[in-house]
């Protein structure tokens, strides 16, 4: 199961009414546009959320693969049928960017950087970003079920409604420990240890990722060379920001541990074992998350 966003601003009206979603295969140009393409990636459980002048209108479950259809003008379009759930009191992303922009990634971003979305049709939502809009949804929901105002009923659609989003949340989170847990089986071998202590006790060793997934792409976020082996000390250190690297392998300690470096068995400039394919992640981390000071 996957999350992905749609930008329909103007055809949200028609594609709802037709219950698809649906865009060109090529611009005026001929080319193709990558939001367009993702269309083919869809699959019947997916989860959509759709978004229209600034808040989330609906969600919709996907029923069927992508097929092309054409036009009446004689234009060939990708098309999927989908069921549309209508949210009573949509979600307006504005009061929510704040915690949102963390979560963005570096590349193909359903929002810019000032909130508004980006242009495109359909965007692929990693499961950090999906579970937070699922949390944030459950939350007007809930408050629609207590509290409604005198235009809503508490009706039967609003309470299944909430049991759906609670099962997607319990989905999503089920298949984020699954994917983690494979990640980490296929990276930690018997030989495997801590690449700055060397501890080998395999129950006590961590994978965290040197770009944190929510900024990756689909990629990157399953590149086995996304990833360092540490041990539980060391990997909260990395995570926190007070361990780093040099492109060339040598260790960098923030100046905060300046006190404690040398009893957590930490030696500025200590060679770590990096390869080339790592470097642009290490060089991410050292850029976005180290704090030398």
């Amino acid at each position: 199961m996957n999350g992905l966003i749609v930008m329909q601003g103007e055809t949200y009206e028609e594609e709802r009414k037709q219950a698809i979603l649906q865009t060109a295969i090529f611009d005026k140009a001929g080319a193709r546009n990558f939001s367009w393409e993702y269309m083919n990636d869809l699959v019947p459980g997916d989860v959509v959320l759709h978004y229209v002048k600034g808040q989330i209108r609906a969600l919709s479950v996907v029923e069927e693969l992508a097929h092309i259809v054409t036009d009446e003008r004689g234009q060939k379009k990708y098309r999927a049928r989908v069921a549309y759930m209508d949210l009573e009191r949509p979600l307006t992303i504005a009061p929510l960017f704040e915690a949102i922009r963390p979560l963005l990634p570096d590349k193909y971003a359903p929002f810019q950087q000032d909130g508004s979305g980006n242009s495109g049709y359909l965007f692929p939502v990693h499961v950090e970003l999906m579970l937070y809009f699922i949390e944030q949804l459950c939350r007007v929901v809930e408050e629609q079920l207590i509290q409604p105002t005198l235009l809503e009923e508490t009706s039967t659609l609003t309470v299944s409604l909430l049991g759906k989003l609670r099962d997607w949340q319990r989905q999503f989170l089920a298949q984020q420990q699954q994917e983690l847990a494979e990640r980490r089986d296929r990276i930690v071998s018997e030989e495997a240890t801590c690449a700055i202590c060397s501890l080998s006790f395999e129950p006590l060793l961590d994978v965290p990722y040197m770009k944190a997934p929510e900024k990756c792409t689909h990629e990157e976020r399953i590149d086995p060379h996304n990833a360092i082996v540490l041990c539980h000390n060391h990997h909260a250190l990395f995570a926190q920001g007070l361990l780093s690297m040099t492109d060339q392998g040598q260790l960098l300690v923030s100046a905060r541990l300046i006190d404690d470096q040398y009893t957590l068995g930490l030696y500025e400039g200590q060679p770590l074992a990096i390869v080339k394919a790592q470097k642009k992640y290490v060089k991410w981390h050292r850029n976005e998350v180290f704090q030398p000071l």
